[in-house]
């Protein structure tokens, strides 16, 4: 049997990602320690990584239904840029360890500067289309868990 995504459980997702990742923002401008950076990191991760499974393609199939003047092609283009970010924050999730931001907290520094905004204008991109697909009646989405 297969589960069901809400709108609303996608736009929590949302909300928590952008808290975490300001969160994360705050500390890579304090002199917070590399142990409590990799600590916030998790934090992020673990949200983005639960949503990634709730989400996946979902939110094309909304984007499609919601704003009818959507071409495919603008769809299509959306999620590519949408895998170019995906492959881009595995790489950074992957090279970042807990040890390499102690090594490097500069580094770090600046690859989260780097990386963060895109997160965070990410989920307001999706965001807009799961308000819009919403203002047009929840449908039930079935995703598999």
């Amino acid at each position: 049997m297969m589960a069901t995504t809400t709108i609303a459980e996608l736009r929590h997702d949302h909300e928590m990602i952008d808290i975490l990742a300001r969160r994360l923002s705050g500390l890579l401008e304090s002199d917070a320690a590399p142990g409590e950076l990799s600590t916030a990191l998790g934090h992020l991760l673990n949200c983005v990584a639960d949503h990634l499974a709730r989400e996946d393609t979902t939110i094309y199939e909304l984007a499609l239904s919601a704003k009818p003047g959507l071409s495919r092609a603008k769809v299509d283009q959306v999620r590519e840029e949408f895998e170019r970010l995906k492959a881009n924050w595995q790489d950074y999730l992957l090279f970042w360890s807990p040890d390499q931001i102690a090594a490097d907290r500069a580094g770090f520094v600046e690859a989260s500067r780097a990386m963060l905004p895109r997160l965070r204008n990410r989920v307001k991109l999706e965001e807009g289309l799961l308000v819009a697909a919403a203002l047009q009646g929840e449908p039930l989405i079935p995703t598999t868990h």
